[in-house]
């Protein structure tokens, strides 16, 4: 008496394995390519430092960017040239003053869209970053420059919510490629960094990045997010 449904129950279970197989669907070579990129990357081995405690009352003052041997590797500074248009200026040198490029901005300003670019010219990579505020939610932040080929290559910074820190990927169709760089707040206690009174450790922004990252653009992307976040908060 029972045969029937019981043939009518395994006929609809099995139907409905195909159906549960549309839905979710098999995960694509593509896919599966861009997860393995997402969860693997070349080693960050080059690590650069900036000081968290920094005074920004001398708005001229260009802040030190350290090797991990606390060699000034870079420096930076951010100057604002204009408030009320959004004006300003970021400016990355050596650690022998001698300057590697500058990002311009004209929409400088907390809580809009702002874009730092490179000048064209003569061996300009036109390198840029982008900020885009979301309101309550992260900001999204994004990199990108032109290669010696001429393609421009993007990056995107994936910040903790209410964190200087975060992770930076390639970005392959629009999706987040290999690890490049971590950005990671860190207490130092190196010895060049502390003196008597830093027992528990010195505040840094630490960039640790790969050998064929666009290091200095990452270098200047992050003097360009401390600076950012003393003046409009996380």
């Amino acid at each position: 008496m029972y045969f029937p449904t019981i043939t009518l129950t395994i006929s609809l279970s099995a139907a409905l394995i195909p159906l549960a197989t549309l839905i979710t669907g098999t995960p694509s070579p593509s896919h599966l390519e861009r997860r393995k990129h997402h969860d693997e990357g070349p080693p960050l081995n080059f690590v650069y430092i900036m000081r968290q405690d920094i005074d920004y009352s001398d708005p001229e003052a260009h802040l030190d960017v350290y090797a991990e041997d606390g060699t000034v590797a870079y420096q930076f500074v951010k100057k604002t040239l204009d408030p009320q248009k959004g004006v300003s200026t970021a400016e990355l040198t050596t650690g022998d003053s001698d300057l590697v490029f500058n990002l311009d901005s004209t929409d400088d300003a907390c809580g809009h869209d702002s874009v730092y670019e490179e000048r064209e010219g003569t061996g300009s990579q036109t390198r840029r970053v982008e900020i885009y505020p979301r309101g309550p939610l992260k900001d999204v932040w994004r990199l990108n420059y032109f290669d010696s080929d001429g393609v421009r290559r993007n990056f995107k910074f994936n910040r903790g919510f209410s964190d200087k820190g975060g992770s930076i990927y390639t970005q392959v169709d629009g999706h987040d490629g290999d690890l490049i760089a971590e950005l990671k707040n860190e207490k130092r206690k190196d010895s060049w960094l502390t003196d008597d009174d830093d027992s528990k450790g010195v505040s840094t922004l630490t960039l640790f990045c790969a050998e064929d990252s666009p290091r200095e653009l990452l270098i200047a992307f992050m003097g360009i997010g401390l600076s950012r976040v003393n003046e409009c908060g996380l």
